[in-house]
């Protein structure tokens, strides 16, 4: 086999595992290879998976043996966190090529290629970022949980907490900049805790970053309650810089459950400090997860999330059922809860963000939002505003990719539409 080889990447999973992919694909290239659609006939598949619950691990075997029965001849590649959580059992499906751990996804490239026996011009090693085809490309920062949420295989699967440097992270953000990207995204397994056993923080990092010239603003992925400090909030209240909205996972909204599921705060702290940060951040947006049906939940708990959502307000909930993952202490507990009772409470509160996320966005009919357009759909170009509202306006081709001013003049459910502001 020479060097015209074709790979394809599937991802499963979280925003780390998507920048990790999309740092494999580079490397790739920069062996002269070329990255083809999943559903073509490539030369090595490489399946990025997740294991965060059963259905996340069946669906990482399904879309492994899908691959291997269309294209035998081809090398099938998995990685990820099914691939240090289920290892062995990966090993046992015939025709799997290579199995490569977290630890090792960044030598991805140089074992596939070791594996056919090829190389590429430049070889794999090659530090200059390659800018990916995104809108709003994601940003690495720090890996790793120690949590150990009682449903949670991840801290056993992405190891010890791990921070990239702050000039690393910069001169990142800096060549995706210079490469057209107007808005980033930091992410990490446990973003709230990046430095954590150094001397700097989150907050430290947002600070160098907002004076990278030419960035138009950065973006915040998952992060705890309690790891929003007082210095990201003084940030994303003055600096312009940082998108008003912060996605914090709930989970539940009884102090029962919560206490079960190891999370390390109350349903009145959660609503104290949500009313906080709504009061001292302008227009900002909260969007979390919930997990329904967890064992043991009982129709009291269950409202009791039902009464803190409608409290606190949210722009969108991201709804869970309960899955038992094998490994983790909660897929012991008693009292699991039927599959019936978690399909009502999950399309409860599903009907509860709906009208929840329409009337934050009626908030901004007639006024201006900031828009990142990442696309054409239909006769629109589509976007999403600072603080994360879907908007629909008309424009040209060539705004893809840049940030405008959008006067909204209607709404369709939680979808505005309105008209780019042109420059006096």
């Amino acid at each position: 086999m020479g060097n015209n080889i074709n790979f394809s990447i599937h991802t499963l999973g979280c925003k780390v595992n998507q920048y990790e992919s999309e740092r494999v694909a580079a490397d790739l290239k920069k062996l002269g290879w070329g990255q083809i659609d999943f559903s073509s006939q490539a030369d090595v598949y490489v399946i990025n998976s997740c294991a965060v619950t059963a259905i996340a691990t069946h669906k990482s075997r399904q879309l492994i043996r899908r691959v291997l029965k269309s294209n035998p001849d081809a090398l099938v590649v998995a990685t990820g966190c099914y691939a240090d959580s289920d290892r062995d059992e990966l090993a046992q499906i015939e025709g799997i090529g290579l199995i490569v751990g977290n630890e090792k996804k960044a030598e991805l490239p140089r074992l596939v290629a070791e594996k056919l026996g090829v190389y590429g011009p430049n070889g794999a090693n090659d530090n200059t970022l390659i800018m990916p085809l995104h809108t709003r490309p994601l940003v690495k920062v720090q890996d790793g949980c120690n949590q150990f949420c009682s449903y949670c295989i991840v801290p056993h699967v992405r190891g010890d907490l791990w921070s990239r440097p702050e000039a690393e992270i910069f001169d990142e953000v800096s060549q995706l900049v210079a490469g057209g990207a107007q808005e980033i995204v930091l992410t990490g397994i446990h973003l709230g805790l990046y430095g954590a056993g150094t001397r700097t923080n989150l907050g430290e990092l947002l600070n160098r970053l907002v004076d990278i010239r030419g960035l138009g603003r950065i973006r915040l992925s998952s992060i705890e309650l309690n790891e929003v400090t007082l210095r990201i909030v003084e940030l994303m209240a003055t600096s312009g810089k940082i998108c008003n909205h912060l996605h914090i996972p709930l989970q539940s909204g009884s102090d029962r459950v919560l206490a079960r599921m190891n999370r390390h705060y109350t349903a009145a702290e959660f609503i104290d400090r949500a009313g906080e940060l709504k009061e001292k951040i302008d227009n900002l947006a909260l969007t979390t997860d919930i997990i329904v049906g967890f064992p043991g939940e009982t129709e009291d708990d269950f409202e009791g999330s039902v009464r803190l959502v409608e409290q606190v307000g949210f722009n969108k909930l991201h709804v869970f059922k309960f899955s038992p993952r094998s490994g983790t202490p909660a897929s012991d507990f008693s009292e699991q809860v039927p599959n019936s009772i978690k399909n009502e409470r999950s399309a409860k509160l599903i009907g509860i963000s709906k009208r929840q996320s329409a009337e934050f966005a009626a908030n901004y009919i007639g006024k201006n939002l900031n828009v990142l357009v990442e696309r054409k759909q239909g006769d629109y170009l589509s976007g999403v505003s600072d603080n994360y509202i879907r908007v629909h306006m008309d424009g040209p081709q060539k705004k893809v990719g840049k940030l405008v001013t959008v006067n909204v003049v209607k709404q369709e459910e939680a979808v505005l539409y309105g008209s780019i502001k042109t420059a006096k």
